[in-house]
């Protein structure tokens, strides 16, 4: 089979759905690997390390599109590869499809007739989504310690140090969701010796946190708790995502209780949009905005702050994916 990797085009997207030594199995399992010139620059992947395992650049995406029969992606297609992909092509990739919310990405896949395999789409008998889980585990570490850098006056707050400083108060941080980002996102923050609640729906959840996590307070979802607790925090982590059916939900957190809020904290939402009424989606070139007074931070592919840990932790998932549907097909 061929299978080629384009470079992401979408704004500051730095990762790469293909490695050197997961490219070097395909090759040596008797397949044609493309990449497009540069594609893995930004993970730490120089082009040399490609070509030594045999994969062949190309100068183009146009070009990798004409080549592959798999087309292997990191984020969802962007309106200028609308074209570029072709009938009962396959396209491996985080689509994202319910907040393709015009659905012109899903009108070009059905007009193109062309094969969407979406990674987040993925499901396994206990219900966990392993492309998701790694991502996750990145994106909520990174969101604690960005959370430390834009509580920064240089980057727009309020010049709160987010550390136990003894003799002063202990900053509160507040996650919501107990899963793999907002475990990680805790986790930092006990590590920095800070205040932390943990806001989780499930009870088997929250038995868990309590025993992996027993320096912070872990407490069962409820509207006026979380409204309650929010007022107080120093730093808001919404680690929930938004519903596989987009609109369907009421944000869970309103603009009436951000409003309440403490006019120093700030909002590191990961999901970017609809969880927090008052949040939308940030890039990572222009990543905050206050509205009511609080500074937001909204960028959906946090990741893409450190490539190549992303990047080698993607491919340790997909990679198998991969490998098998190169081998046996879809």
């Amino acid at each position: 089979m061929i299978i080629g990797t384009p470079k992401e085009v979408k704004e500051n997207e730095t990762r790469v759905a293909m490695t050197p030594n997961w490219a070097k199995r395909l090759v040596g399992a008797g397949h044609e690997v493309w990449l497009q010139k540069s594609a893995g620059e930004n993970s730490g992947f120089a082009d040399e390390a490609y070509t030594a395992v045999g994969v062949n650049l190309a100068d183009s995406a146009e070009e990798i599109y004409e080549k592959a029969e798999f087309i292997t992606k990191v984020k969802e297609l962007q309106p200028q590869e609308y074209k570029l992909i072709r009938e009962d092509q396959m396209i491996m990739t985080w689509f994202h499809l319910a907040e393709d919310y015009d659905k012109p990405m899903a009108q070009a896949l059905v007009d193109q007739k062309s094969i969407g395999l979406s990674m987040e789409l993925i499901v396994l008998d206990d219900g966990s989504r392993p492309t998701m889980k790694p991502m996750s585990d990145i994106a909520g570490s990174l969101a604690m310690l960005e959370s430390v850098k834009y509580c920064q006056t240089m980057n727009g707050g309020t010049g709160l140090l987010l550390r136990k400083v003894y003799g002063l108060p202990t900053p509160r941080i507040v996650v919501l969701g107990g899963g793999h980002a907002g475990f990680n996102a805790a986790q930092v923050a006990v590590g920095l010796g800070l205040q932390t609640t943990i806001v989780e729906a499930s009870w088997d959840r929250i038995d868990y946190l309590k025993a992996a996590l027993p320096e912070a307070d872990v407490v069962l979802f409820e509207e006026n708790v979380l409204e309650k607790i929010l007022i107080d925090c120093d730093v808001f982590i919404n680690c929930i995502y938004p519903s596989p059916e987009p609109g369907t939900r009421e944000p869970l957190v309103k603009r009436s209780t951000v409003k309440k809020m403490k006019k120093c904290s700030l909002i590191m939402d990961i999901a970017g949009a609809e969880i927090v009424e008052t949040s939308h989606y940030t890039t990572l070139g222009d990543p905050t905005f206050t509205e009511e007074g609080i500074l937001h931070y909204c960028v959906p592919n946090m990741p893409s702050l450190c490539p190549r840990t992303a990047t080698e932790a993607l491919l340790m998932i997909t990679g198998p994916y991969i490998l098998n549907i190169a081998n046996k097909g879809l």
